[in-house]
């Protein structure tokens, strides 16, 4: 999970920074062929960044939930456990 947290920030960062970009290109008066293409190409690569992230989102949210059922097990078991030892002690 982790691991996709630290994606997800990644790419909220290069959202970030292509936003930055585009507020630059609007301020400008005068745009060449070179502005433009950059433009487009940042376009491009907006759509990829929330393809990526939609995809980051909604990947395996099953595995969520049986570690959360694991660890309640877990618990439940520890307890039972420290339970158990303290009274026949």
């Amino acid at each position: 999970m982790w691991w996709r947290h630290k994606a997800l920030v990644r790419l909220q960062d290069e959202l970030n920074v292509l936003a930055l970009f585009d507020r630059v290109y609007d301020y400008t008066q005068q745009h060449d062929i070179g502005d433009s293409h950059f433009h487009a190409l940042r376009e491009i690569r907006r759509r990829e960044i929330m393809d990526e992230m939609k995809s980051l989102r909604t990947s395996k949210p099953e595995y969520r939930n049986r570690a959360r059922i694991s660890s309640a097990i877990l618990l439940l078991c520890a307890g039972g456990y420290v339970t158990l030892h303290y009274l026949l002690r």
